[in-house]
């Protein structure tokens, strides 16, 4: 199509219109003022096309008397359009508070503008249509006392007022999104679940061939994968839990078919967390082709199996959220304890601890470390330092004592401390970048309050 187009240009310029056969009542531009139209419109293009390959066939061109007709303008744009063409009177239809008129369209290029017809505007509805006055949101249906409200919301009513919702979720309380009525339970269900599905300590001691160095490598190249990706942080810790699991069912996983598992526990945490689910070429393109597509679906239905196909056990991340809230942490300190949660993952030794303590034990640590960098406090112990920042709201939120975080605290700060010179580096360099923060540029990292917290570690 397009190379006809072409062809039926080049033949009107260079034939049709040259200066030995101009039609009569067409003038150039140069002598009269006019522009002859260069070219068809877009209705008659068809036609042109035909004509010009028949007369191409014929050996001779046939040139007809052009015959203009021009339309009603409705716009100043159509209008404009039209001024180039030949005098030619042309009826328009009536607008809405005139009669019919006829209108003759100047030829001249210094026409009256004032002559050109504005374009139709759409006549106002005002008082037509009455302003909405209901209300547009449950939250505010259930607090005006005007509405009607049905049977099973007066029972989800009674319900949250029987609640008692705690000061920190009150100003969500009838949110939809934030559902501050139901953030206790949630919670509280969410903590059962990681209950359910505990890593024990050490799994890997009757593995015949897979080491805990093996299992931080396959972990490291997971999270070069979730930046390589763009996908959720969601999915990178779905996955290393499913990988953690996967592994301490099936002691028998060969060495190098542990690359494969951890591409398949990823996969499998995009599905569950993503809208757009990278595709298996992906993973055996960025895995150097270590393994095939067929490999995949197969190791799919077998880490599922393995794992029950459950994969609703909860992630640290969704922990720190809730305790950052309940603490009123600063924004720098939520993104701190992000960066010790991540640096969790790699660590073989703290694989077995709770998400909810890893979130928790996090959270305190950046908390102290960005409060009291100076140890201006002059603390006896770490027990003592730490209890200055745990307060009753988190205790009573996150279910811990202080004295059960001190292990897990200290062992963050130990991580924290020497992953400058660690070998696992996919973490330490992600957070180097602006879109992190800059997090592992921080001073805080080696002050001398993370030293002292580090200390007996």
């Amino acid at each position: 199509m397009a190379t006809g187009i072409r062809r039926d240009l080049h033949l009107r310029q260079d034939k049709v219109y040259n200066e030995n056969n101009i039609p009569k009542g067409i003038k150039d531009s140069k002598s009269s003022g006019l522009i002859a139209p260069r070219r068809a419109v877009l209705n008659d293009l068809s036609s042109n096309l035909q004509n010009n390959q028949n007369a191409n066939q014929k050996g001779k061109i046939t040139i007809t008397k052009p015959t203009i007709q021009i339309t009603k303008p409705t716009t100043r744009l159509a209008s404009n359009l039209n001024r180039t063409t030949t005098s030619v009177a042309t009826k328009v239809k009536p607008s809405l508070n005139t009669s019919k008129t006829v209108l003759k369209v100047n030829t001249g290029l210094n026409e009256n503008i004032s002559n050109i017809p504005k374009a139709i505007i759409r006549p106002k509805t005002v008082g037509l249509i009455k302003t909405y006055r209901g209300t547009l949101t449950r939250s505010s249906s259930l607090r005006n006392k005007s509405v009607v409200l049905t049977e099973s919301q007066k029972k989800e009513q009674e319900w949250i007022t029987a609640c008692k919702v705690d000061a920190v979720d009150k100003n969500d309380e009838f949110d939809p999104f934030l559902v501050g009525a139901y953030s206790k339970p949630i919670f509280a269900y969410m903590m059962s679940l990681e209950n359910q599905h505990i890593i024990k300590q050490d799994y890997l001691a009757n593995h015949k061939y897979i080491t805990s160095s093996n299992r931080s490598v396959v972990v490291d190249w997971l999270v070069e994968v979730q930046q390589e990706f763009q996908i959720m942080q969601e999915s990178l810790y779905t996955a290393v839990g499913i990988l953690d699991r996967y592994l301490q069912e099936n002691q028998n996983v060969a060495r190098n078919k542990l690359q494969l598992i951890g591409a398949t526990s990823l996969l499998l945490g995009c599905k569950y967390e993503e809208i757009y689910v990278p595709e298996i070429t992906d993973f055996v393109y960025l895995s150097d082709n270590a393994f095939t597509k067929d490999e995949v679906k197969s190791s799919l239905v077998d880490v599922f199996r393995t794992i029950n196909f459950s994969l609703s056990r909860p992630f640290s991340l969704t922990f720190l959220r809730r305790f950052s809230k309940v603490s009123g942490a600063r924004s720098s300190q939520h993104s701190l304890a992000k960066y010790f949660l991540e640096l969790a993952l790699i660590d073989y030794n703290l694989a077995h601890i709770k998400p909810s303590e890893i979130a928790a034990s996090g959270l305190l640590l950046a908390v102290v470390i960005t409060n009291d960098p100076e140890l201006d406090d002059n603390p006896e112990d770490v027990k003592s330092l730490l209890s200055l920042y745990w307060t009753d709201i988190m205790q009573k939120h996150s279910t811990y004592k202080m004295d059960e975080l001190i292990s897990t605290v200290q062992s963050l700060a130990h991580l924290a401390l020497n992953a400058p010179e660690w070998k696992y580096k996919a973490v330490y360099k992600k957070y180097q970048s602006a879109k992190m923060g800059r997090i592992t540029t921080s001073s805080l990292l080696s002050s001398p309050a993370m030293r002292f917290i580090a200390q007996t570690c």
